[in-house]
């Protein structure tokens, strides 16, 4: 789903949402690589990340950073804190760049989906940069899995 301005409508697999939905987000950053490296992955990352809340006007409850976290795992620090402050729906979604930086593998990137799902938050990635600027897709966690139905 392509999340253009507030107030508007998008469509996923025939499910109408509305892009208001959205107000509050918690950013997650994640990269394997250690060090200056893995710094400068973070920083793009967040820049992106922010030029995205920018554009939506979203409020950014919090950024999150798993550096030198491996993706093939949901179990990382960062992750966690994350999940934990959407369980407590503190939040309306967990925004990530693109889903590599949620998990490597797609059943894991399908399981936060399905558990977003259930739980009433989005799970979103960004798309590539458009004309419009950045915009942002909710993960979808595939037929059959989770309850569907926005919080809000």
């Amino acid at each position: 789903m392509s999340l253009t301005t507030p107030g508007d409508t998008a469509t996923t697999r025939g499910q109408q949402c509305p892009s208001s939905a959205v107000g509050t987000v918690v950013c997650y950053l994640r990269t394997a690589n250690p060090s200056t490296v893995g710094q400068r992955l973070l920083a793009r990352q967040r820049a992106k990340l922010n030029g995205a809340c920018a554009a939506q006007d979203w409020t950014v409850l919090e950024w999150i950073e798993d550096l030198h976290q491996s993706g093939t795992t949901l179990n990382r620090p960062g992750l966690q804190q994350a999940l934990a402050l959407l369980a407590d729906h503190q939040a309306d979604a967990l925004l990530a760049t693109d889903t590599t930086h949620l998990a490597v593998d797609a059943a894991l990137t399908s399981q936060l989906a399905a558990l977003a799902s259930r739980q009433g938050w989005q799970l979103l990635t960004l798309s590539p940069t458009s004309d419009a600027g950045p915009v942002a897709t909710v993960v979808d966690p595939g037929p059959g899995r989770g309850r569907g139905g926005a919080r809000r």
